[in-house]
């Protein structure tokens, strides 16, 4: 077995107190699902599955602590991130003061291939994963405590421990986005309340850009 029966207990129990306190991640799943229901929701859980996975994989073969020991690196990818979170949270803003609706379900009759997340939210959380360096730095600096040099080499160990954390996120994210979904759902067929959810939304894309821009390295 390339793992260490111990140490992989340790490590599950440590990913799930790491995910019983809410992140940004969470944050942005929140903000989706309010700013256009379950599916879009969904679509931003696949797309920070994707970021998360190509983070392990940079710690994993050691570009992380590349990016860790260039401190300019490290800025400028903070300093994008933080502009992308902004940049969402301003266009939700507009949206909700220009009076858009909230789209929680397709037009009545367009067409909407069933079971199909929207790429483009899917590429949005994609990206607020990959442009936090922090995540990056985290998987670098946790996982190694929990890969056995005995054993499988370690980025092999790492790469197998990774993928567990997001994935293990996964029923929570559902919790998440059950309960925003439906009152998402709900207040959408109220303007007032539609332009409420885009505000609410762009508020929380503008606290987690403002928060990585704040935060120290």
């Amino acid at each position: 077995m390339p793992l260490d029966p111990d140490l992989l207990g340790a490590y599950l129990a440590a990913c799930l107190v790491l995910i019983l306190l809410p992140g940004p991640d969470m944050m942005f799943v929140l903000g989706q699902t309010l700013a256009g229901g379950a599916r879009r929701g969904w679509a931003a859980v696949l797309g920070i599955l994707l970021g998360a996975l190509c983070h392990v994989a940079l710690a994993a073969l050691g570009v992380a602590a590349v990016i860790a020991a260039e401190p300019a690196l490290f800025s400028a990818l903070r300093l994008a991130g933080a502009a992308y979170l902004i940049w969402l949270g301003l266009q939700a803003l507009r949206q909700a003061w220009s009076g858009g609706a909230v789209a929680v379900e397709a037009a009545p009759g367009a067409p909407r291939a069933p079971g199909v997340l929207p790429r483009g939210v899917v590429v949005q959380g994609a990206l607020t994963n990959l442009l936090n360096p922090k995540v990056g730095l985290f998987f670098l600096a946790f996982l190694p405590q929990f890969v056995d040099p005995g054993r499988a080499p370690a980025a092999v160990q790492m790469l197998l421990l990774g993928p567990l954390l997001p994935i293990l996120a996964v029923p929570f994210f559902a919790l998440v986005i059950a309960g925003a979904g439906r009152a998402a759902g709900w207040l959408s067929r109220s303007a007032r309340a539609s332009r409420a959810l885009n505000g609410a939304a762009g508020a929380i894309f503008l606290g987690l850009g403002v928060r990585l821009l704040l935060a120290p390295r």
